[in-house]
């Protein structure tokens, strides 16, 4: 690792303590929503909860696979939200954003996925896989981060 390298980990490490510090601190870890569109349905612990499923190569395979036939319609192959079913008029997240990255730990990012939302349109998994389905895809949607 470089110095430039250890310095933007050290940076984004800090960022991400200092949100979650401010966030923890006012009572509410609530995800951002557009103006008029639904909120999300994340509980306030989400910020702080870990990811239970371990990272290993059968794991990544399995997100990598269950990412294809889920989410990669509307997020794009290589994450950048422009899938050939997204809405051109609410694009799908941009899932290779550090700084979207930073406001999005596991926690929050398992709840994106398993509660949804109805405007701008993201499908509820919960019905279709099972918990430990959706922690495999939060951690194969970390590997697509730039």
């Amino acid at each position: 690792m470089t110095l430039a390298d250890h310095a933007r980990a050290v940076l984004g490490l800090a960022v991400t303590s200092v949100w979650l510090a401010l966030a923890l601190s006012s009572g509410s870890v609530r995800a951002q929503a557009p103006e008029g569109s639904d909120s999300w349905q994340i509980p306030e612990s989400a910020a702080t909860e870990s990811n239970p499923t371990p990272i290993n190569a059968a794991v990544l395979a399995k997100g990598q696979s269950l990412y294809k036939t889920k989410c990669q319609r509307c997020h794009a192959a290589d994450g950048s939200g422009r899938g050939p079913e997204a809405d051109p008029r609410h694009p799908a997240g941009d899932l290779t954003d550090r700084r979207v990255a930073a406001r999005n730990p596991d926690g929050v990012m398992f709840y994106r996925i398993w509660n949804g939302r109805a405007k701008p349109k993201m499908p509820a998994m919960k019905a279709d896989l099972t918990r430990t389905d959706v922690w495999t895809i939060v951690q194969y949607v970390k590997t697509l981060r730039k």
